[in-house]
């Protein structure tokens, strides 16, 4: 079975290619993150961020091409439903925050099945372009989600925020 699974991944990825053109590959990697406060309650629980491309961390984001992030989570239990969320993005470079602006901050177009429920599982996925004018610096990518609604009491409340170091080139 074990032999069976890496025969799909390699063929999956172009490695077991016979008679064919020799392509790039654009490994996706599962990385380390960390919890940006331990001590806040979010809304849900992260279980994985996966980076394309990324084959060692920290991962390098190639000025001019496009990174993909895509982040697991799992709404916790005993908090009320998220209905519409927003992402907010940072570079943090010697612990000064940068806004980063995103084109579509919406997360429920971003893969997240909204309401999302407690209890339910969603994967989160945005494809960033790396702009060629962004100077290349050893950096953390801040994500955040946030609720939003039109119940102002709601807004603001983060069902996640991460933090995965990057190198900018």
């Amino acid at each position: 079975m074990r032999s069976f699974l890496v025969s799909v991944f390699l063929i999956a990825f172009g490695v077991a290619c016979v008679n064919c053109k020799p392509w790039k590959s654009k490994l996706a990697m599962s990385v380390k993150f960390k919890v940006c406060d331990e001590s806040a309650s979010y809304l849900a629980e992260v279980s994985n961020v996966t980076v394309t491309p990324c084959d060692k961390q920290p991962c390098t984001l190639h000025k001019g091409k496009s990174s993909t992030i895509t982040i697991s989570f799992t709404e916790n239990k005993g908090v009320p439903a998220v209905n519409d969320t927003k992402a907010i993005v940072h570079g943090i470079v010697a612990g000064i925050p940068f806004p980063f602006t995103i084109d579509n901050d919406d997360g429920c177009k971003s893969g997240v099945k909204c309401p999302v429920k407690p209890g339910d599982s969603e994967v989160y996925k945005f494809t960033l372009p790396i702009s060629s004018v962004y100077p290349s610096v050893d950096c953390v990518v801040k994500w955040e989600l946030k609720q939003t609604s039109k119940d102002r009491k709601k807004d603001g409340k983060e069902v996640f925020c991460i933090e995965i170091p990057v190198a900018v080139k």
